[in-house]
């Protein structure tokens, strides 16, 4: 309201002869509508500096609100292409029609750059002076999500050239989420080394202290912890770390960086760790209606997805969508997959949809989910969501495999790419992935028929010890209950009935009251 009252009071033509004080004020109010969620209040209000700022050095804080704005509104596309306009002005480049071809070229030109300059050295840098360099950074980092919702290659190719700048031109702040933004590149298959992404991480970490990067360590700790970590440490301790990434990015008025954390949160507390579903959920829910509070709706949208997940694995009989936005879940998915753009949102709802089918034994329905959306299982930065669509994938491909006549090379295709997948990541960190991988190869010998029984048999024991070794205690009921099927095929009631015993004492343990009530139906049938 001060800002607003001093916008006011301001003369008409305060442009000539107050400039100073209006494009500071402008500035900050700015900023704070953006952060409060006033949007109506932002449109009017960022057209007075972009039309009467007289030079384009004092329209860069105008840009910058608008790109944050578009990019929260759901606007995505033309966040980027606001984002990508200011660059050139800066004297960066990048190609909106961007590849893998031209992505790999410029990756591998990234790495010579590191090399040459030694990763244990990079901090060792001098500090980057270039006022344009340094704008370009900032808008480098703003032009993240909007191109990660818009264009995955443009997205890899923004993290390459602030990487480039960081190394060739200075370090900055910015260059601490530059080297995590790497890092994180470095877990996609096109590239695959975990053992420099995870040095990249480190180093990022510590670029946090050493480059005075205090107001980056949510992004930091966005990247590091939400794809980084898990490839060499235990997955259970990236949850707290991203809630303590949340609440830094919430005190800086870090809306975009809010929304990513509490999103990756729910994936690893849910998909990854089986963390107490209840627990989960409540912190999922209170949040949820928090950022509903800013007016994010957009950013709420994405957690809602999640919390719903998280109910009906309870067994809580509420549709969050109504109780959140007044739609109903039917109404929901309808108007986002008729949506365009929302990328990264209809990838969110097509997962939580074929993990809740998976979870429930409801395979075909999994398949259904997996042939709507497919082609986006196998690639990209190894976000929890990544690895979960990777392992439902290989599972849906060997179920469909057994179960079909048609196609059935092309969903050993599936299978098959996922448990290679799941292998190599098992090399890095067995205790994350090796219990996936076990259950892959159950599925895989399972197909294979009666020849390799004994072998399905071994692997689904195997899987069942490593998940409740390593404390998947989600996964080590999923294994169970994966395993009480392949008894049951092979008319062993016995076996069945001890391992569906098996997944509801898991479930129940990890508060899954949704998914204990389907396997006593199952239970029951078998006992009869």
């Amino acid at each position: 309201k001060y800002l607003q009252q001093g916008i006011i009071l301001l003369s008409k033509d305060s442009w000539i002869h107050e400039y100073d004080l209006t494009i500071q004020l402008y500035d900050a109010a700015l900023d704070t509508y953006y952060t409060a969620g006033q949007f109506s209040n932002f449109e009017v209000a960022v057209k007075q500096p972009l039309t009467h700022a007289i030079c384009f050095e004092d329209k860069l804080n105008s840009y910058h609100h608008l790109v944050r704005f578009l990019t929260a509104s759901g606007r995505s596309e033309e966040a980027l292409e606001t984002c990508l306009s200011v660059l050139k002005t800066l004297g960066v480049e990048i190609s909106p029609n961007a590849n893998a071809e031209s992505l790999l070229t410029e990756a591998i030109s990234v790495k010579e750059i590191i090399r040459n300059s030694h990763i244990h050295n990079l901090l060792d840098l001098p500090k980057m002076e270039d006022f344009d360099k340094m704008a370009a950074m900032t808008f480098l980092n703003t032009a993240v999500l909007c191109s990660y919702e818009t264009n995955e290659f443009t997205f890899f190719f923004v993290i390459c050239r602030m990487v480039k700048l960081s190394v060739l031109h200075g370090l900055c702040s910015i260059s601490a989420v530059a080297f995590s933004l790497y890092g994180a590149l470095l877990t996609c298959p096109i590239i695959s080394d975990f053992d420099e992404s995870y040095e990249m991480g480190r180093l990022a970490l510590r670029a946090i202290d050493t480059l005075d990067a205090f107001m980056m360590k949510q992004q930091v700790f966005l990247f590091f912890y939400g794809s980084i970590a898990h490839c060499k440490d235990p997955l259970q301790a990236s949850a707290p770390k991203l809630l303590e990434g949340y609440e830094a990015a919430f005190a800086l008025g870090d809306m975009e960086s809010v929304t990513a954390h509490l999103q990756l949160y729910a994936g690893v507390a849910v998909w990854g760790c089986g963390e107490k579903l209840t627990k989960a959920e409540e912190i999922v829910r209170i949040h949820a209606k928090r950022m509903l509070q800013h007016k994010q709706v957009v950013s709420c949208k994405n957690i809602l997805i999640h919390l719903q997940q998280a109910t009906e694995l309870i067994g809580l009989h509420e549709d969050v969508y109504s109780t959140f936005l007044n739609i109903s879940e039917e109404e929901f998915f309808r108007q986002e997959m008729n949506c365009r753009g929302a990328h990264t949102m209809k990838l969110i709802l097509h997962t939580c949809r074929m993990y809740l089918a998976v979870m429930r034994g409801n395979m075909e329905l999994a398949a259904r989910e997996y042939e709507s959306n497919g082609a986006e299982y196998q690639g990209g930065i190894r976000f929890i969501g990544t690895i979960t669509r990777v392992f439902l994938a290989g599972l849906v491909g060997f179920f469909v495999a057994r179960k079909q006549t048609s196609d059935v090379e092309k969903w050993i295709h599936v299978g098959v790419r996922s448990m290679d997948t799941m292998k190599s990541w098992t090399e890095d960190s067995s205790w994350n992935y090796e219990h996936r991988l076990f259950l892959l190869e159950a599925e895989y010998y399972f197909f294979k028929g009666d020849k390799h029984e004994h072998l399905a048999s071994a692997k689904y024991k195997q899987s069942i010890a490593a998940a409740k070794k390593h404390k998947f205690k989600n996964d080590e009921g999923l294994a169970a209950q994966k395993a009480a099927v392949f008894h049951r095929h092979y008319n062993r009631k016995k076996e069945a009935l001890t391992n569906f015993q098996h997944a509801k004492a898991c479930y129940e343990s990890w508060g899954a009251e949704g998914l204990v009530k389907e396997i006593e139906i199952k239970i029951a049938s078998l006992s009869q």
